[in-house]
């Protein structure tokens, strides 16, 4: 009689046991779908560094489509001088977008440029869930791969074409905000270099001038609703600014002014 209460005992155990592990499984796939959902406009990049050369990489759920750009040799070199011996993870995806206008999410360091679609890479960059998802919708999604030979000035107006087209960022081409772009320094052309980077980035820029108030580094203001746009993120990360409220400024309207300390961080005449 004892061996059988002490049975049920253990069974009703592992009867909980189970359902316990059923309800997390329920909660965890309910988490990972929310989440799908929640960025089903998510772009990811991929900045990739390797011997053969540079690479930069999109995959789109948005467009269904994973884009990859090869950088010829003479670019790549050009852009490896660049990069120096810079360490700093942060300072290298800012490299990658003065010079493409394209944010990466992650920075691969890789024998190869072609690596990047490796299985056991992905998992560690992406994470588990992005990398099963990406498997999943793998079939549905188109891969498209280019290369640009030559020295990067040569190919503006195919990079124009490109990143705007397969490289710029889903949610902010959806998006309603307005950039000002406003050169506070004596470098001519430094609105036009910041204009064109930003549009490659998938931001609208409605105009484009020079202004004489001394700025040091750069200042943000900003409208109505536009701390609520996902472009408000994106130029965060990117710019460390100033920023101020302007009420007067219509909704969704934002003025970048940049100054001579960003003018002279970035060196753009040498990119």
């Amino acid at each position: 009689m004892r061996n059988i209460k002490t049975r049920s005992k253990i069974n009703l155990k592992l009867i909980l046991g189970i359902i316990l592990l059923l309800f997390l499984a329920v909660l965890m796939s309910i988490s990972f779908f929310k989440k799908e959902n929640n960025n089903k406009n998510l772009d990811y990049k991929l900045g990739i560094i390797a011997t053969d050369g540079i690479a930069l990489v999109s995959i789109s759920n948005e467009r269904k489509m994973i884009n990859v750009l090869n950088i010829g040799e003479e670019s790549s070199n050009q852009f490896k001088n660049i990069l120096g011996k810079e360490k700093d993870i942060e300072i290298i995806k800012q490299i990658f977008w003065y010079n493409f206008g394209f944010f990466p999410d992650k920075i691969l360091t890789l024998n190869l440029t072609n690596e990047w679609k490796d299985n056991d890479v992905l998992i560690n960059n992406l994470g588990f869930l992005n990398w099963f998802k990406y498997k999943k919708d793998y079939g549905k999604m188109l891969l498209k791969q280019e290369k640009i030979n030559g020295l990067l000035k040569e190919n503006e107006l195919v990079l124009d074409e490109i990143l705007v087209r397969d490289f710029s960022e889903s949610k902010l081409n959806n998006e309603e905000l307005r950039l000002s772009i406003f050169n506070n320094t004596n470098e001519s052309g430094l609105a036009s270099f910041m204009t064109k980077r930003l549009e490659w980035s998938g931001f609208s820029v409605v105009s484009t001038d020079n202004d004489i108030q001394k700025i040091d580094n750069c200042l943000i203001i900003y409208g109505q609703k536009v701390d609520q746009n996902y472009g408000w993120k994106i130029i965060n990360k990117i710019f460390d600014c100033d920023k101020k409220f302007d009420e007067n400024l219509n909704e969704n309207e934002m003025e970048i002014y940049f100054g001579d300390k960003l003018a002279s961080m970035i060196k753009y005449s040498n990119y």
